[in-house]
């Protein structure tokens, strides 16, 4: 990121960050029928150590066409790396002897722990030894987690598959004629897409809107995150045993933290501590939503079907979010109050009407 804002090109950061999403949502059917077929421990160590030699490939190549080009293989290892980890989690429940929901809440807390850890971690290097090595420090990071999979013996055997090859249609319509499955990964959608919306709003609500400066960011951008950690805390304290509900109240309350951000700047009412505070409420249900979205399309398919129902989350998720980044700059830099009253209405209501239809069919 720091590489591309220096470049001279005015759209170099628009165009790595569409690098690390677009191919890799391209290829999300083709990777969940890979994923299924392969053993998923065997696939994350391979995609781990591409992932090292990628990173230390960019690490040496400051230009920005080498830059994009590796990010975008990597996305592709991303979603592959994604699908094969959503695989695994019932595996390592069983083995670990624990709820399906607990296992994925500890996912969720490490993600939650990363997302405060890794930026600071990421901007005191950089500062400190450069770029560069700061790619090559990452690139070891994942030589680190190939290296852990490989001695764990954690493993996902896959039957022969003696029927005939089949369309690519053929292997996900079992999935995508599941109604429930559908309403969950729409009200997906359309709760991403809303909070996407914020995201790109978020940094003019403080900078214009507010006029506070990076100290305020990165403080209240912590707020969440920590509210992450705590909602992967609690959603790991007892098993879910019907986490569909859950993950559609989650849904409506993140809708309802926006919606109380934008109402309080359109009145004039908001602070730094206000939104502090409601951001910790949202990192809570961002946290619990996510682990009951995962724990629900997990319990709802077969296990030979995981790395396809994996991928429809990835391309779901991934789609969402580059198309809500593209609405939420129509609202920058001098309408973040309306980008976040609008992105929370739509969040309310794919929680409220994702509940209201997910019931229908569960009758």
């Amino acid at each position: 990121m720091f590489r591309a804002a220096e470049n001279e090109t005015r759209f170099a950061v628009p165009m790595l960050l569409i690098a690390q999403l677009l191919p890799g949502l391209i290829a999300a059917p083709f990777i969940g029928r890979f994923v299924d077929r392969r053993d998923a421990g065997r696939i994350l160590v391979v995609t781990g150590l591409a992932q090292a030699a990628l990173l230390a490939w960019i690490a040496g190549n400051t230009a920005m066409l080498p830059t994009l080009v590796g990010a975008s293989v990597l996305s592709i290892c991303f979603a592959i790396s994604g699908t094969a980890t959503f695989a695994l989690i019932p595996v390592l429940a069983t083995a670990l002897g624990m709820p399906l929901s607990r296992a994925n809440s500890v996912l969720e807390l490490v993600r939650g722990v990363g997302m405060l850890a890794g930026p600071v971690a990421g901007g005191i290097l950089i500062a400190w030894i450069g770029a560069r090595s700061a790619l090559l420090i990452d690139a070891a990071s994942y030589v680190l987690l190939a290296t852990v999979i490989l001695a764990s013996g954690l493993r996902r055997p896959i039957a022969p598959d003696e029927q005939e090859p089949r369309t690519l249609l053929a292997e996900y319509w079992p999935i995508l004629r599941n109604r429930r499955i559908t309403v969950m990964t729409g009200s997906l959608a359309l709760e991403v897409f809303a909070s996407a919306i914020a995201d790109v709003a978020f940094v003019f609500l403080i900078t214009v809107t507010l006029k506070q400066g990076p100290l305020a960011f990165g403080l209240v951008t912590a707020c969440w995150a920590a509210g992450m950690i705590l909602g992967a805390l609690a959603a790991g304290a007892r098993p879910m045993r019907r986490p569909a509900p859950l993950a559609f109240v989650a849904a409506t309350m993140i809708g309802v933290t926006m919606l109380v951000i934008g109402s309080a700047a359109l009145v004039g009412a908001a602070t730094i501590m206000l939104i502090g505070m409601v951001f910790v409420f949202g990192g809570v249900a961002n946290s619990v939503h996510n682990v009951a979205v995962r724990t629900m399309l997990q319990n709802e398919t077969p296990t030979d079907h995981h790395g396809k129902v994996a991928a429809i989350y990835g391309a779901v998720t991934s789609s969402a979010v580059i198309i809500g980044y593209v609405t939420g700059g129509l609202f920058t830099p001098s309408n973040a109050v309306g980008a976040y009253l609008i992105a929370g209405t739509l969040g309310t209501a794919a929680g409220l009407a994702g509940w209201g239809l997910f019931s229908r069919f569960a009758r």
